[in-house]
């Protein structure tokens, strides 16, 4: 008669886990597999970095000019810079 402590079945559990995960059985529910349609409602990765860089430029321009503006049309509002 043996007994079966905690720590031996633990560890057979883990290495149940392992051995399933090893030989490519599915575990728990199965998830469906992806397809080109599912992600055609979002936008590839190339295309959002490019809509974000060219609003970054268009706001780097809009607060220079906003500036430029401040310094030519009412000088000493703005503080030297040296």
């Amino acid at each position: 008669m043996t007994s079966v402590t905690a720590s031996d079945e633990s560890e057979r559990r883990v290495a149940e886990a392992l051995s399933a995960r090893a030989s490519g059985a599915p575990r728990g529910t199965p998830r469906p597999a992806p397809s080109g349609r599912a992600r055609s409602g979002r936008a590839p990765s190339g295309t959002s970095l490019t809509t974000a860089l060219l609003i970054a430029l268009l706001a780097g321009a809009v607060l220079g000019s906003a500036l430029a503006l401040i310094s030519l049309l009412a000088p000493g509002v703005l503080p030297p810079l040296g």
